[in-house]
Parts: structure tokens; sequence; C-alpha cells
């Protein structure tokens, strides 16, 4: 069996997508598996050992550096017939015999699964995000409902990011479509070094770290965090977001109460991490994404966080997958509530328990095993190998 992983998302694409697409595509091996992604115009192509899957570059993206996609979107499609073109002549070339389309870019799954049906060839689809229920209105919600049924028909799995977006669709959908939905979780390749364990010293400062797109996803809860606790000399707050300032600043956000470090190149992240006390990870409570989508986002920022040895306060709604999740395996300090007051007594708590500190470090790390990525690929092998 050799797979064709199609995914808009690969590096040296910034974005959460190739994040996942790369540490799950990495522990398979060029026999088994190729990638097909977005050219970004002026981000260059990213060399590659030879053990690891080759990965193809398509030119369809017409933006600067994936900013302003929204703009060339229309001129992104009149090239679709080019990438149906060169996925199969790709698909051909690698006598690929099953094909794997991603979502959250419904041009990318598109073509995947036209060259999949075309071919009469096995496929499995993989969402990393809602998509029709995200779209509630308009064009995008018609071309969503008359794309996403013929994907889920054709799909012998419908992969999903989490158990709760697996939870979500067995409650939407008929039994028949049920053994579909199966959770293919988030993926890390290594474990950094362990961080030193300082816990027991007071400081006279805590350092507290953020990181992400700060979107619809997850701004709404930010903002209420960077208000809770800025002014205090007590904490600095710091980001790492490839998010530029401005448009931080017009999502609310207060730029001159937070230490922004843009984005953090790979060989530093860990270590951009560990300098600091706290993971604050936020979600949504409110914003301009579904009720859906909030409550089954599992943001991929949350598999470094749980690896970093560094304690998590987590700052999610009460009916959100995640904190659930987070809640269950005890692996985060979490503020379910949306009040800045709580935020501040959270944080005040974990400083003065050390040994909590310890727990949520332990607990965290235990559960990241299941997603480490050899185990993940593993199952993905497993799955979609059965059904040859």
């Amino acid at each position: 069996m050799k797979v064709l992983f199609v995914s808009f998302g690969i590096r040296p694409n910034r974005g959460a997508a190739a994040f996942v697409t790369e540490t799950l595509a990495n522990s398979f091996s060029p026999e088994e598996m190729v990638v097909v992604g977005e050219q970004v115009l002026f981000e260059g192509r990213l060399k590659r050992s030879k053990d690891l899957p080759r990965y193809y570059y398509i030119r369809t993206n017409l933006s600067y550096k994936g900013k302003g996609k929204r703009f060339t979107s229309f001129f992104r499609w009149l090239l679709f017939p080019w990438l149906l073109l060169r996925m199969q002549l790709i698909l051909k070339r690698e006598q690929c015999d099953y094909v794997l389309g991603t979502f959250p870019d419904n041009y990318y799954l598109l073509a995947a699964y036209l060259i999949a049906k075309w071919n009469g060839l096995r496929f499995s689809s993989y969402f990393h995000n809602t998509y029709l229920e995200n779209r509630p209105r308009g064009i995008h919600h018609r071309f969503a409902a008359w794309m996403q049924p013929k994907v889920f028909d054709y799909s012998d799995y419908i992969f999903v990011m989490s158990e709760g977006m697996q939870r979500y669709y067995r409650q939407r959908y008929p039994d028949s479509l049920h053994p579909k939905f199966v959770p293919l979780i988030h993926t890390f390749e290594e474990y950094p070094p362990e961080r030193p364990d300082d816990f027991d010293q007071p400081k006279e400062r805590y350092d507290l770290i953020l990181m992400g797109n700060f979107n619809q996803s997850n701004i709404e809860a930010t903002r209420r965090l960077v208000e809770a606790l800025k002014g205090n000399p007590r904490f600095r707050i710091k980001m790492i977001t490839q998010v530029q300032k401005f448009l931080l600043r017009s999502r609310g956000i207060d730029v001159d109460a937070i230490t922004y470090l843009g984005f953090v190149k790979q060989e530093d992240f860990y270590k951009e991490i560990q300098d600091n006390d706290f993971c604050i990870l936020t979600h949504g409570f409110t914003g301009g994404y579904s009720q859906a989508e909030y409550e089954t986002i599992f943001p991929t920022r949350t598999i470094p966080f749980l690896i970093s040895g560094v304690p998590i306060l987590a700052h999610t709604p009460p009916h959100a997958f995640l904190t659930h999740f987070l809640k269950k395996y005890d692996c985060a300090e979490v503020v379910d509530e949306a009040s800045e007051e709580a935020i501040r007594q959270a944080l005040e708590r974990l400083i003065a328990n050390p040994e909590r500190r310890r727990e949520l470090v332990r607990n965290a790390r235990e559960l990241s095993k299941q997603f480490y990525a050899p185990n993940v690929a593993a199952f993905l092998k497993e799955k979609i190998g059965s059904e040859l």
C-alpha cells in the first residue's frame, strides 16, 4: 500500500495544518507515502531527509506568504484544473493505491476526493475542523452542503481530530455513518529535553507563554486573560504567533501589555516555551464560529504544551470537548468561567502550590504518550490497511 496524502498545509507553511501533516507523515517511509501540498508564494520549499516521504509542492497559492487569501480565492479556483492534472501525474508516477485528503482546506480536499474517485481508488478524509456545520449561510454553505455529503459517502473512514468531533458527528448523522467517524489525533515526533524543576523557588515575576494564531477560535478568551493580568508586575505575558501586532491590536489585544515574540523557528521553539513558568491555553467561549466548532476544536498548541514540562493554565468554556479532556486527565488547571477574577485566582493557587504544578506536569507527560507520532501512524496504517 502506498498513500497519496493530500494536505494544503506543508512546511514551510506555518499554520497548524502543516504541523499536523508533517508530524504524521514523517512516521511513514518513502515506500508507504507521498505528500502533496501547496506552495506558498515567497516561502520557498523545505529540503527533507531521503528517509522521509517525498513532498510535492503545487503552486496554487496566490497570496503574499499566505496572507490575504480571501482576496485571491477566485483566481485560486481558476487553477483547480492545474491542481488536478499535477496530482494525477504524481499519483501515477508514485504508483499510489490509496488517497487521504485533509480538511481545513476544501480546495485540496475536493481535489483528493476527485482524484481517488476518478481512479477508482480507496479514499479516506481527515477533518481537523467541522466544515458544513461551520458555514451556516451563503455561497460557502451551499458549496459545503454539496461537497461534504459526497466526501463522507466515498470515504472508508472520516478521520476527525478528537473524540469530541466523533461524538458530535455521531449525534448529527445517521447510524450508517457512525463506524466511519474515527479520531486521528494530533501528533509529535520527539520529546524536548526535560525542563529543570524550579517549582519550589519563589519568584518576583512569573512568565506566562501563549501561542497560536489568535483568531475567532480563541481571541475572546485571550483578550479576557490579558485584561485580567496586565499591569500586574508579578506577571509577564509573552506571545508566540505569526499574527502581526497591528492585527492583534485590531482583534482587541492590548499589545502594549504583552511581550511579542512573533514567529519562533522550530529549532528554538521548545527552548522558548520552557523558559517560562506557565503555558496558557485559551479557547473561545463565543465568537464568529459556530457553536459546533467551539464544542469540538482541539487546538494544535495543546500538544507542545503537554510535552514541555511547563504547567498549563487553561481558560476554556465548560461545554467544550477540550475542557472535558483536560479535566478528565487532570493535565491543566482549568478556568471554565468567563471571569477575570477566576483567572487571577487560579494562577495564584498554582503559584502557592508547587506540588500541584508537578502533578499537572506528570499527568501531561503520561497523557502525551497517546499523541506520539509512531503510535498514531501505526493506528492509521492498521485502519486503512484493513480496507485494502
